[in-house]
């Protein structure tokens, strides 16, 4: 490959400049003339019947427009999960307005006010006639029978998936059986969830702008929920203050469009803290038992996964997450056999939906504490233990049977090993902790595997249309969802490098259903590997147009022209050349066209993408606190498109998993249903706790992303909750993985051993 100039060279993101200024137009700075806000009354039962709603008082109030609920809107059901038109296995379970409600903060009424203070002001006036109905949080109760009837459906779901071949598991082996647990995770994005819906009803058109991750998604969702026509719907990606994956559900979106469809006015809804807790979505909390088999010198023959996954009111995507979890067993280490037993559970808490890594996390959780136990049983160093059983180059995983191609994770664990002096802690560990009573230090490593796209598992496809304009810069239009990350700039680099220009004559803009190209979304890691892939082929092809046009324009054979440094030059004739805004106008006057490509892609690919992650922590045996003493990153990327924004991601990561680690719980009350719905509760680890994240980067790959490039913003947060948490297990010789492992678990785990003792 040609030395690269832009590709590789940190650059700041696209809108940098706008919010630091304070200029970023996020949805809920949105103002048009004429705009209503919205404020919901969400449900304070667990599970109820709503019998009557009177909303006269609140009617009553001066600059109330309406109230809408149940028993004046539409019937017709979706799933907040559906992406695309037509998705197979999707349930569709909630109305806007349920009238059975399955959750506290479940949404009852919508007052639509001329301001957000009366809009509020009004809900306080709604009254509400509830029918109680049985409820619990308790997956085991449901799985017992409880709640049978509170979806068609019924509700529990499960399915079971074997991969490999049994036959070839060797007969003496080492098996160990492990437990192991996850709380609700909130998101915590900056921002809140926020909407803005305007109907013009003398165009039979509404206009959607949210902070999302799939504008065709929502499109398909609120045109089928009220009968319109998908050319009808038009929605428009906003600027996003954070999602980790909170905002591929559609929540706010359906009772927008609901409220602007009533009112004929543009409505703005946005969430406070304690709605985006109650009402939007949370990671699932999971229980998982895993079983392995080692041959004594510690090669890895089978692992037996059997999970569950409680949904909360409603199935969203939970089926779909366990499937993608089943993909993932053997993603990360190689052995002959994988079985898994996913069951889905609806119980009366939060609903869960996606959450950064797309179970990915999870699951590396678990197997990774079965990988350490192991290694104790086997008196086998948890190191050692994965270099035996990682993947090398170009082999094949099970799951799929597609290549992993230029996986990197044995030198990302050797790299790892050397920088962070693995086998030097230990050994100053061995001797701190022979010294101390009260505090305990151990070392934890994990690696963690993900995709790179939704390939071979479902639809991959992206469109892109590319346009040089007169001055010679380059209109690029493509469904970017950028979650504040740096995904449009990395977009523009790639186009910058390929086609010889400078990164600010590239124009990029976020997902537009209108006016994109049909794209699937921003899921799977798919952004770079798979639209960064399809930008990339649509410059060589704007190019090949070029070229092409300018060959007619020219008389001259195309073969005879070629394109450097930006400019179309003659093979032959060094006389004849043309920099792009030259040739752009010599074809726009002789052809009377502009240069011009429309290119689509279906990725084929799903190369091997990893990370291998060290924990270095402190113990306080006393107090139950956990101090993370030093933290190191080591990723195979590929190359990375954007370094400092790749480096900020995983560190970004490393602090969100940690989180995960040691104290997130969005702990929801069994005698009432409620979940935390307040910062005050929720306890995210704070900047003095926050540990100093060293990030590297193994790029020696060669991959069928653009410029050899892997996925980086989901991955990133895979092993971290593993190897924290298999640092206190070193640190305290344990065997125990209930997450998060907060003061109150490590003290009376401490407790009950001095008193076995």
């Amino acid at each position: 490959m040609k030395s690269l100039k832009i590709v590789g060279v940190s650059h700041p993101i696209h809108d940098a400049k706008a919010k630091v200024r304070g200029n970023a137009n996020y949805a809920g700075d949105m103002q048009l003339a004429g705009m209503q806000y919205a404020a919901m009354l969400l449900s304070p039962k667990p599970h109820a019947l709503i019998k009557s709603i009177d909303a006269s008082e609140a009617l009553a109030l001066e600059g109330v427009e309406t109230v809408l609920h149940c028993f004046n809107t539409t019937e017709r059901t979706f799933s907040r999960f559906r992406t695309v038109s037509r998705q197979p296995g999707i349930m569709n379970q909630e109305r806007v307005f349920n009238r059975e409600l399955r959750q506290v903060g479940d949404r009852v009424a919508c007052v639509v006010a001329d301001t957000p203070e009366i809009a509020r002001q009004a809900v306080r006036l709604i009254k509400v006639e509830y029918e109680d109905l049985p409820f619990t949080t308790d997956v085991y109760e449901v799985l017992d029978g409880a709640l049978a009837d509170m979806h068609p459906e019924g509700a529990f779901f499960e399915f079971e998936r074997e991969m490999g071949d049994k036959s070839l598991v060797a007969q003496d082996c080492v098996e160990t059986v492990t437990h192991s647990s996850l709380d609700r995770m909130s998101h915590t994005a900056m921002e809140p969830h926020a909407c803005v819906a305007y109907y013009n009803k003398s165009m039979d058109e509404m206009t959607i702008w949210s902070p999302n991750q799939t504008v065709f998604g929502i499109r398909t969702v609120v045109a089928d929920l009220f009968e319109m026509q998908y050319h009808k719907v038009r929605v428009i990606k906003s600027t996003m203050g954070g999602s980790f994956g909170c905002k591929q559900d559609w929540i706010l979106e359906p009772i927008a469009a609901c409220a602007t469809l009533a009112t004929g006015k543009p409505v703005k809804l946005v969430y406070s803290r304690e709605e985006v807790m109650l009402n939007t979505s949370c990671r699932a909390p999971f229980i998982a038992d895993v079983k392995s088999k080692f041959t004594r010198d510690g090669v890895l023959q089978s692992l037996d996964a059997d999970v569950i996954a409680d949904a909360g009111a409603y199935l969203g995507n939970t089926m779909a997450y366990l499937g993608y979890q089943s993909a993932l067993m053997p993603r990360t280490y190689k052995y002959p056999y994988a079985r898994y037993r996913g069951r889905g559970v609806c119980t009366n808490g939060t609903t869960s939906g996606g959450l950064r890594g797309w179970s990915s996390g999870e699951l590396c959780l678990f197997v990774d504490h079965n990988f350490n136990m192991a290694a104790r049983k086997l008196g086998i160093d948890p190191l050692e233990l994965r270099l035996k059983n990682v993947y090398k180059p170009w082999e094949k995983e099970m799951a799929d049977n597609i290549s992993l191609e230029e996986i990197r994770t044995k030198e990302c664990i050797e790299l790892g090993r050397e920088k962070f002096a693995y086998d030097e802690k230990k050994r100053a560990d061995a001797d701190f902790n022979s010294k101390n009573e009260r505090y305990q230090r151990g070392v934890g490593v994990s690696c963690g595997g993900h995709f790179n796209g939704y390939f071979p598992h479902a639809l991959d496809f992206s469109g892109v249309e590319m346009r040089f304009t007169e001055s010679g810069s380059v209109i690029v239009n493509v469904a970017v969802h950028d979650h504040g990350c740096g995904t449009v700039q990395a977009i523009k680099m790639i186009v910058a490098e390929t086609l010889g220009l400078p990164v600010d004559m590239i124009w990029c803009a976020e997902g537009d259903s209108t006016y994109n190209p049909f794209d699937t979304g921003c899921y799977a890691s798919r952004s770079i590997y798979v639209i960064g892939r399809a930008v990339k082929d649509c410059c060589h092809k704007l190019q090949e147009q070029l070229l092409q046009d300018m060959a007619s324009a020219l008389g001259l054979p195309e073969e005879d022209l070629e394109i450097v440094d930006a400019q179309v030059r003659s093979k032959n004739d060094p006389s004849i050349c043309f920099n792009y805004t030259e040739a752009v106008h010599k074809i726009l006057f002789t052809l009377v066209k502009e240069v011009w490509v429309k290119h689509e892609y279906a990725n084929t690919t799903n190369c091997g993408v990893t990370g291998t992650h060290f924990a270095h922590v402190e113990v306080d045996t006393w107090t139950g606190m956990t101090k993370i003493l030093d933290y190191m990153a080591v990723h195979d990327i590929g190359r990375a498109i954007n370094p400092e924004i790749c480096r900020a991601q995983v560190q970004g990561a490393a602090l969100m998993g940690s989180g995960v680690a040691l104290m997130e719980s969005l702990h929801t009350n069994p005698k009432n249903g409620k979940s935390v719905s307040s910062l005050k509760n929720y306890h995210v680890i704070n900047a003095w706790e926050a540990p100093q994240v060293q990030v590297l980067f193994v790029e020696d790959g060669l991959t069928g992303g653009p410029y050899e490039s892997k996925s980086i913003g989901e991955v990133a947060l895979v092993p971290v909750a593993a190897a924290i948490v298999g640092a206190v297990n070193e640190a305290l010789q344990s065997d125990f993985c209930e997450c998060p492992l907060n003061p109150d678990k490590i003290v009376a785990m401490m407790q009950e051993r001095r008193t076995k003792a």
